[in-house]
């Protein structure tokens, strides 16, 4: 009896020590992913932070019994349940329209597999053990790279170098400083973050799709960014020192996952030569404002 006294004694002492080491460690870091200006999305199982591409989750698991009768905490566990959440969350991701991960990943065991990977290969971004011996565990994977390899459309493809020479081919107004980029207004459009959203003008004609994005960039950067103040989108090195600044008109499409820009929008950003480059790259921002 006094050897299990004193066995459990030691366990309740490093289960402390290592809830102390952890919880100082997470307030000397801090949590610099989750800035105001953040579109999240909350779910039952965890979290999408949209504007740096990551979802969130915590994994639980009760105490075990070992052979010796005595109860042990269950990493491995929460490690598990916390990768299946990360794969409930992933398949309900909207890639375009009314598509989801999940829809396109059905019956493809690559795909799955992709999936799966990219739960496990989460970093634990914090550990909490309590007296009880009960462990939560929390884990945050990327949805660029890989994830968007397996999920873009495969109408995204690789666009050869720009040639210089296309992007003189319009004289350029005597002053004019080229547009670095794009941001496009949808705050008070009825719109909700999708790994693959459209720009279309008012007749239909398609200004931001997959014949201008290089599925390089949109791979590894995302085909677009989600942010949610202006005043921090137009400070994001994404869409440069002189990015064009447009609001969305109304939503489109299936699930309203295509964005409706004016007719004088659309005019402007066709008559800007440097959008080749710009729309190629995917230095484009969605300011949602929520």
């Amino acid at each position: 009896m006094k050897a299990l006294v004193h066995t459990l004694g030691r366990v309740c002492v490093t289960v402390w020590i290592c809830f102390l080491i952890i919880n100082q460690t997470e307030s000397a870091l801090g949590d610099t992913d989750m800035e105001s200006y953040h579109c999240m999305t909350s779910l039952d199982q965890g979290t999408i932070n949209w504007t740096n591409g990551t979802v969130t989750v915590t994994g639980k698991a009760a105490p075990i019994i070992n052979p010796d009768n005595i109860h042990e905490a269950d990493p491995g566990a929460a490690r598990a349940d916390a990768n299946r959440r990360l794969i409930e969350i992933l398949k309900q991701i909207t890639i375009y329209n009314d598509l989801t991960v999940g829809q396109f990943a059905a019956g493809n065991d690559d795909i799955m597999a992709g999936i799966e990977k990219t739960a496990r290969d989460a970093v634990i971004i914090r550990q909490y053990y309590t007296s009880a011996l009960d462990v939560e565990l929390t884990v945050r994977t990327r949805l660029l790279g890989g994830f968007l390899q397996l999920v873009l459309p495969d109408e995204i493809r690789q666009i050869p170098k720009i040639n210089p020479d296309i992007l003189s081919e319009t004289p350029k107004e005597s002053g004019k400083i080229p547009y670095t980029g794009l941001i496009l207004d949808v705050r008070k459009l009825d719109f909700d973050p999708v790994l693959y959203p459209v720009i279309v003008s008012e007749q239909g004609g398609t200004i931001y799709s997959a014949v201008f994005i290089s599925r390089e960039f949109a791979v590894q950067h995302g085909v677009c960014k989600y942010m949610c103040a202006m005043d921090n989108a137009l400070q994001d090195p994404r869409v440069g020192s002189h990015p064009l600044v447009i609001k969305g008109l109304r939503t489109s499409g299936k699930e309203n996952t295509a964005i409706v820009i004016s007719t004088a929008d659309a005019k402007q950003i066709e008559q800007s030569t440097e959008r080749h480059l710009f729309l190629k790259q995917c230095r484009v921002i969605f300011v949602t404002g929520n």
